[in-house]
């Protein structure tokens, strides 16, 4: 296929021949770019990334990666991580100036682009038993995606709410199931959110799980605890609430860090149900490993095992927590090469 030529910049190392792709993760406020090497996997070396007071478009940080990168020719093969739902022609990334054009990529590149969600991203990373991903050790033993057939829900939380659920079977297919559950109608139940509940719901907010589960809900949450505990207000920011929460100091801090773990297991529990994911949860997101702590208490890890008929089914799910160095570029790279075999398997079976 034909490929877009740049000429090298100046002082820029020449990329090896055997770099056959080129794989993105599109944040609210960062670009991040990388390429692969011959096999499809992420070339850490290569990573680069753009703000978006240096980059005002998709395709010229395209551009001047090639040239960063000295490459002579930009690689058809791409796949692209962005936050929001990839559908359509023209994708707006959510909270972002940004615009993805798939049909002005396919012009670009001269071949179809891969665009998922960002947090699908994260679960496709999973499936490479070269990724990144920590995964901890839970009392059934280690949540392995990457070698286990099962079916896994991935949760994280940070500036937002992100729901993905993957699945391995028999044969080493892997499927990713990407979701929007953030943004779905969700209330916590528990006794000691109530009053909580009732301060939030007297703003125009509607309640949805990514509006508690998010930076901006622990600091929401914070500012109900503030009222209902009648001290004075500390906090301006979901970081500094959890600062406060360190000292022992601020009860509102305490309490909201708290109530929002609790809220956290809950939903998962939920997801469990929702998608079946009994073989794990897998929870990660910088707003959750600042929880980490009060996430392992038994008290509050007991609002993962709703009430109901499948109680104790839930009570033997593993759950984990996993950090990742570049799960976004490296789910990408592994989304692209499943669609190199599913075009390859469509190849032979017509020629049969």
């Amino acid at each position: 296929m034909d490929c877009l030529v740049f000429p090298p910049g100046p002082g820029a190392p020449r990329a090896p021949e055997a770099l056959t792709a080129i794989v993105g993760d599109i944040g609210r406020q960062t670009i991040r770019l990388g390429l692969t090497d011959a096999a499809g996997e992420l070339r850490r070396d290569t990573i680069r990334a753009y703000a978006g007071a240096t980059q005002s478009t998709i395709s010229g940080a395209l551009s001047t990666f090639a040239r960063e990168c000295g490459l002579t020719k930009l690689p058809s093969r791409c796949a692209l991580a962005l936050s929001g739902t990839p559908r359509g022609d023209t994708i707006a990334v959510t909270n972002s100036r940004w615009f993805v054009s798939r049909s002005g990529l396919r012009s670009m590149l001269q071949a179809d682009p891969v665009l998922i969600n960002d947090f699908a991203a994260i679960a496709w990373s999973l499936t490479s038993p070269k990724g990144s991903a920590r995964i901890e050790r839970t009392e059934q033993g280690l949540i392995c995606p990457a070698t286990k057939a099962g079916t896994y829900c991935i949760v994280g939380i940070g500036s937002g709410l992100g729901v993905a659920v993957l699945q391995r079977d028999d044969f080493g297919h892997y499927s990713v199931l990407a979701t929007e559950a953030g943004h779905c109608s969700f209330a916590p139940t528990s006794a000691n959110w109530q009053p909580i509940l009732e301060i939030m719901r007297r703003s125009a907010i509607c309640q949805t799980a990514e509006q508690i589960l998010s930076a901006n809900g622990l600091h929401r949450t914070y500012l109900a605890c503030v009222e209902q505990l009648q001290v004075e207000r500390r906090a301006a920011n979901s970081v500094e609430v959890v600062q406060l929460a360190e000292t022992q100091r601020d009860p509102a801090a305490m309490k909201a860090l708290d109530l929002i773990a609790q809220a956290l297991w809950q939903f998962a529990g939920n997801m469990v149900l929702s998608h079946g994911a009994w073989d794990g949860v897998i929870l990660t997101g910088s707003l959750t490993h600042a929880l980490a702590k009060i996430l392992r208490q038994q008290s509050v890890r007991e609002q993962f095992c709703l009430p109901g008929p499948y109680a104790r089914q839930l009570t033997q799910v593993p759950c984990s927590f996993a950090s990742f160095d570049h799960a976004e570029l490296e789910g990408a790279a592994q989304a692209l090469l499943l669609r190199d075999r599913a075009e390859a398997r469509s190849t032979v079976a017509v020629a049969a």
